[in-house]
């Protein structure tokens, strides 16, 4: 008897600390067939062929919690990105390329350390017409001013960056629908001027800091907020961001609305976009336009975008939809133009 009361004691113990502390493996894959065009950042010919991402980036990852008394929590996620065409990593040589932070959690907020998105992008993201999904053509028009690789594709570095590397991240709890984050990403490597011999560390100065912040206001049908990233550079030149954004949800359909301007050495961005959703029972549609014009410091037009997408899901269950959208963009001082036509499904679990 005394031994069954003893098993059954350790049975109990076992099953309080595993309730303590948890590890949950999750993921989402997407793939579709589509039709597409690029003559902005490509040769202008038109492919059709199976394609991954179409709507949401696929990925895999691991989360957990750790539950360390007091109201105080241990947490961590490790998340990475593929392609479904292929099977690959959508970064080659970087395991955990979307997500990779350990941190704490509790009546203060969450602070996280690692590789992170930056508390900028979380208001973009959030605010974003057709649910911030791949269809949406908020991204590509908003890379008016950035800069071309010999290739033709986009230069990154001068696009804003939603994640960063070195990074610590506060976010606060909701006090009557107000919060709050801030984030700072650690260049880590000092810019050497190599005009004097030796080369000596410019201080002050690093090629990659990242300062990023938004404070938002979400409560019932309403979100809005306002958002600001600093991206510093070797240069000595910075990049600012700054975003004013919201959404309001009247249950029959949702509005969603942001301007941004991007503040660069030698020009600036002007952007919007708008966007609307709607129900229909399993069945959501979407519009979006977005445009943004890139002009000098004294108002000359350098280059202007515009573009709009249409979209439609149908959830097959809680965990499976299927969709089909299209989108359409264009550099309006130029005969430069892109399209995407595809239908796919997306599966998370």
């Amino acid at each position: 008897m005394k031994k069954n009361l003893i098993v059954l004691a350790l049975l109990a113990a076992a099953g309080a600390a595993s309730a303590q502390s948890s590890v949950t493996l999750y993921g989402r894959v997407d793939a579709g067939i589509g039709s597409f065009k690029d003559s902005v950042t490509g040769d202008g010919v038109t492919r059709t062929k199976l394609q991954s991402n179409i709507l949401n980036n696929s990925l895999w990852g691991f989360k957990g919690t750790e539950d360390l008394g007091n109201g105080l929590k241990a947490n961590f996620v490790l998340e990475s990105g593929m392609n479904m065409d292929d099977g690959t990593a959508s970064v080659a040589g970087q395991t955990f390329n979307r997500k990779a932070t350990v941190g704490l959690s509790g009546s203060f907020g969450t602070v996280e350390l690692g590789r992170n998105y930056t508390a900028y992008d979380s208001l973009r993201g959030a605010t974003n017409n057709t649910a911030d999904t791949n269809m949406a053509v908020t991204g590509d028009v908003w890379t008016a001013g950035s800069t071309y690789k010999a290739d033709g594709s986009i230069d990154k570095s001068t696009d804003y960056s939603n994640r960063v590397n070195n990074s610590i991240r506060f976010d606060s709890n909701t006090y009557g629908g107000f919060s709050g984050s801030v984030a700072y990403g650690f260049g880590e490597n000092k810019n050497l001027d190599t005009t004097v011999t030796p080369a000596v560390t410019t201080l002050g100065r690093d090629s990659t800091d990242n300062l990023s912040l938004h404070i938002k206001y979400a409560n019932g049908p309403v979100l809005v907020g306002y958002a600001h990233q600093t991206q510093k550079a070797a240069t000595g030149t910075d990049t600012k961001y700054n975003l004013v954004a919201g959404s309001y949800d009247f249950g029959v359909a949702k509005l969603t609305a942001g301007y941004n301007k991007g503040e660069r050495a030698a020009s600036e961005d002007q952007e919007y976009q708008v966007g609307v959703s709607a129900p229909f029972g399993a069945t959501t549609v979407y519009f979006g336009y977005a445009n943004s014009t890139n002009e000098t410091l004294a108002g000359a037009t350098i280059e202007e975008r515009s573009g709009f997408d249409l979209a439609a899901t149908y959830a097959l269950s809680k965990r499976t939809t299927a969709y089909a959208g299209y989108k359409s963009y264009e550099i309006k001082n130029s005969s430069k133009e892109a399209t995407a036509f595809g239908v796919g499904v997306r599966h998370v679990f």
